[in-house]
């Protein structure tokens, strides 16, 4: 693990945090009623304390460099989640016009879901990129 960049490090723990969101959204909150959760407040915590945790570490150490080629793997990420989220609401819309009223929950659930494949799409496309790489 000290062989890896700081880039990597990163999305591994980004995977980790993914993971930990899957699994209590799969346990608590997959057949709970809406209004009796927090998981919304959750997921806005675990975001800003990604986005905060990166850029603390990355002020206060002065040797991380981002290069060429760390910002070629984050743009075939980029690449990769864009894809999956134009496709998805394509999918929806598609859904939407042909069967009319798809329900407040289904269209929330599409939406969370392709969140989740798109960040977990994006993630993996970049640690096999860095380690194709290496």
């Amino acid at each position: 693990m000290s062989r890896l960049s700081f880039q990597e490090k990163m999305l591994y723990a980004q995977l980790v945090g993914l993971a930990i969101l899957v699994a209590f959204y799969l346990h608590f909150l997959n057949n709970t009623p809406p209004g009796h959760h927090w998981f919304h407040a959750a997921v806005i915590v675990v975001l800003f304390l990604f986005a905060s945790f990166r850029m603390i570490l990355r002020r206060g150490s002065g040797n991380v460099v981002q290069d060429e080629r760390d910002r070629q793997i984050a743009a075939i990420g980029t690449r990769w989640s864009n894809f999956i989220l134009w496709t998805g609401l394509v999918v929806v819309l598609v859904m939407y016009w042909d069967h009319g009223n798809l329900g407040k929950g289904m269209v929330i659930g599409i939406i969370f879901h392709l969140l989740l494949l798109a960040g977990l799409a994006r993630i993996i496309r970049e640690l096999v990129a860095y380690r194709v790489a290496a």
